[in-house]
C-alpha cells in the first residue's frame, strides 16, 4: 500500500468512525417516542448540562468519546470505537402518576442497553462492525445537578470497526514450489516457463 495524498472530503468519505454517531441516533430516534436523540461531538459535563437550553430533558446524546485503531496486518487496521449514550432526565408526570428522575433515566438507559443486545439494531447499518461490548450504566449528576432537578446518566459500550486502509499484498515467492501428485512433482510457482516433468504428449 502507498499512502496518496487526500481533499478533506475524499477523508470524510473514506472514514468509518465519522458517520457512526449519526448512525447510532438514526437508529435509535424511532425507538425512543417522546425523547430527543441527537448527536454531539464529544465528552458532556455536569456543567454543560446545566449552563443552557442545548440539553432538554428527556434526552439521549450520542458521541463517540474515544477510539483505538490496532494494526490487523500490514497496511490493514481497525478502530475500537467507545461510544456513550448520555441521558438527561427530569421528574416527569407518566400517565396518572409522577415519574422521579433517576426513574426516568435508568429506564432510559436500560432501553439502550435492550437495544444493544440485540442481534441485527446494534449493528447501525454499518457493514464491518462487531457487536457491543463492556456495556456500562452509570450515574454522572452531582448533588447540585440533583437539586437543580436533573439527573444525568449514561450508557457507554465499545464496538469494533473492520476494513480500515487497504491490506498490502501478499510476498511474492524467491524460489520455485511444488508438490507431489500421484507420485509426481508439479511445479506451482513459477507456472511459466518451467518443466514439470509433463512434455505435452499424449502417448505412452
Amino acid at each position: 500500500m502507498t499512502i496518496v495524498p487526500m481533499t478533506l472530503a475524499a477523508r470524510i468519505a473514506a472514514s468509518r468512525l465519522a458517520p457512526l454517531p449519526t448512525a447510532i441516533a438514526t437508529t435509535l430516534r424511532p425507538l425512543f417516542l417522546g425523547v430527543q436523540v441527537k448527536t454531539h461531538p464529544g465528552r458532556i459535563d455536569v456543567a454543560d448540562v446545566l449552563a443552557g437550553d442545548v440539553f432538554l430533558p428527556p434526552m439521549i446524546a450520542i458521541s463517540v468519546v474515544a477510539a483505538d485503531p490496532s494494526v490487523e496486518i500490514a497496511g490493514d487496521c481497525s478502530v475500537l470505537a467507545e461510544c456513550c449514550a448520555y441521558v438527561v432526565s427530569e421528574d416527569m408526570a407518566i400517565g396518572n402518576r409522577s415519574t422521579g428522575r433517576d426513574q426516568v433515566a435508568l429506564a432510559m438507559c436500560q432501553g439502550v442497553a435492550d437495544v444493544l443486545t440485540d442481534f441485527d439494531a446494534p449493528r447501525w447499518g454499518l457493514a464491518s462492525i462487531t457487536s457491543p461490548a463492556e456495556i456500562r450504566i452509570r450515574p454522572l449528576f452531582t448533588q447540585l445537578s440533583f437539586e437543580k432537578g436533573i439527573a444525568f446518566y449514561a450508557t457507554t459500550w465499545r464496538q469494533r470497526l473492520f476494513e480500515l486502509g487497504s491490506p498490502m499484498p501478499l510476498p511474492m515467492a524467491t524460489e520455485r514450489l511444488y508438490t507431489i501428485e500421484d507420485a509426481a512433482e508439479v511445479t506451482l510457482w513459477p507456472t511459466e516457463g518451467v518443466d514439470d516433468g509433463d512434455d505435452g504428449e499424449d502417448g505412452p
